[in-house]
């Protein structure tokens, strides 16, 4: 009766021991995952503000068409006639 006993006890240690190194390895991979997931949206949401930031320099930059009494809009060369 008394190594059976010992015997279940020793199980059930084996049995937490593994349930604690288990999880402690799941957790490392959620946590990494996450990080991987937060740096690549990090990385992601500078590059669109810059994309933005670019697409406003050269939408700023262009020339816009305006209607003027002028037979060429101002700045613009005339053609020679």
């Amino acid at each position: 009766m008394h190594g059976i006993r010992a015997y279940s006890r020793s199980m059930l240690d084996i049995w937490f021991v593994a349930g604690i190194a288990l999880g402690t390895i799941v957790t490392g991979f959620c946590a990494i995952g996450s990080f991987d997931r937060g740096s690549d949206s990090v990385t992601r949401r500078s590059w669109n503000r810059e994309h933005l930031a670019r697409k406003r320099a050269v939408l700023a930059s262009r020339p816009t068409i305006r209607a003027t009494t002028h037979s060429t809009p101002p700045g613009a060369i005339p053609k020679a006639s």
